[in-house]
């Protein structure tokens, strides 16, 4: 089958194997200029200064949604949770848990935890109450995004570190003590923030 284009970005694998250099990689990063690192920013924001920002940057469909976000988009709604996160006092180091479907809110709220300098802890979605205590307790998270539906699997009383659960698709919830709705609060939110910068060696996902 022939190629449907003959613009490749690899037309020469050995040739670009000889030369392949990290630092040539690093130039086309803002880091290597600027010298201030957040992965949120390089993927996201930066490209808001350009003609990218209304270009589409993630798609979302499944039985009852269908959605696109722009690279503006998701640097708004990221910036809206980041001011989330800092106004109930989470920022650099802190170790913030996604334990949901893979649906928008996640990949709003995982660039938000990165834009304070947090640590993404993701959890998969399929993971009982033992998995889901053990990497919470062994982490000393102090906060977990997730659903109503999959409360059941969090055992709280195990959690001394957990202060906040903030829950998304929680229209009609009846909220607890540290239960935060992450609709609301966003809603509220400003979409102005200024990234926190952290060392290339800071941790960002655990």
């Amino acid at each position: 089958m022939p190629a449907v284009s003959t613009k490749f970005n690899m037309p020469d694998y050995e040739e670009a194997y000889q030369n392949f250099q990290w630092s040539d990689v690093e130039k086309k990063f803002s880091w290597h200029e600027t010298g201030k690192v957040n992965i949120a920013h390089e993927c996201i924001d930066r490209h808001c200064d350009s003609w990218r920002k209304n270009k589409v940057a993630l798609y979302f469909t499944n039985n009852t949604r269908e959605e696109k976000y722009t690279f503006l988009d998701l640097k708004l709604l990221s910036n809206k949770f980041a001011n989330v996160l800092s106004d109930t006092g989470i920022g650099k180091g802190d170790r913030v848990f996604i334990f949901m479907p893979r649906q928008p809110e996640l990949y709003i709220c995982a660039l938000g935890i990165i834009k304070v300098g947090g640590i993404v802890g993701p959890l998969f979605e399929a993971f009982m109450k033992s998995a889901v205590s053990d990497r919470l307790i062994d982490s000393e998270a102090v906060a977990l995004i997730t659903t109503p539906k999959m409360l059941n699997r969090v055992d709280r009383e195990k959690l001394p570190h957990l202060k906040y659960i903030f829950l998304v698709d929680a229209d009609g919830h009846q909220f607890k003590e540290n239960e935060l709705d992450v609709k609301t609060l966003m809603d509220q939110a400003s979409s102005n923030f200024e990234v926190i910068w952290v060392n290339r060696e800071d941790a960002m996902v655990l």
